[in-house]
């Protein structure tokens, strides 16, 4: 399990260096700190969803969000094609078993999961919205750690110039 969770962060990454690029790139004028941090969310979060390489309802909602926004549409554009394909196959009706306080418990929770996973709100089946978000969770860690292991780094290096001054 432990390597399956490495492999994810380093494709990760991958993306994201490529993502911050292209961001970096794009950029006519200084960034203030408020646009850098948005276009540092922005590149992490399509770095993630392209890291799972469209194969969920999540990654491509994070896309889809993100397509007004950054100057890879190619990519988003066959990402979400593919995701109309998917969710044509994939959404079914939910089943009304058990008794009422159960349901009402059980959909109350089931509408915060929708709300808390990106496109979330597109699927009905109880047991693939689960899924979907054990794989969110997963990539949303990965996310963490790598940032985290970023600001660590770059105040090491920070106390380090700063020292040298």
């Amino acid at each position: 399990m432990m390597s399956t969770y490495n492999m994810v962060k380093q494709e990760f990454i991958k993306k994201w260096i490529t993502t911050l690029h292209m961001l970096d790139c794009s950029v006519e004028h200084p960034l203030n700190v408020t646009e850098r941090k948005n276009a540092i969310k922005l590149s992490s979060d399509i770095a993630m969803a392209a890291a799972r390489s469209g194969s969920t309802v999540w990654s491509r909602a994070l896309i889809s969000r993100s397509g007004n926004k950054t100057a890879n549409k190619p990519v988003a554009r066959r990402i979400l094609k593919k995701a109309r394909n998917r969710l044509k196959n994939r959404c079914l009706t939910l089943r009304r078993n058990g008794n009422f306080t159960a349901k009402s418990g059980v959909r109350k929770r089931t509408e915060l999961l929708k709300s808390l996973v990106p496109g979330g709100e597109l699927i009905k089946n109880k047991d693939y919205l689960i899924r979907e978000t054990l794989d969110y969770i997963v990539y949303l860690r990965a996310q963490v750690d790598v940032m985290r292991t970023v600001a660590a780094v770059d105040s090491v290096t920070g106390n380090l110039t700063n020292d040298n001054k």
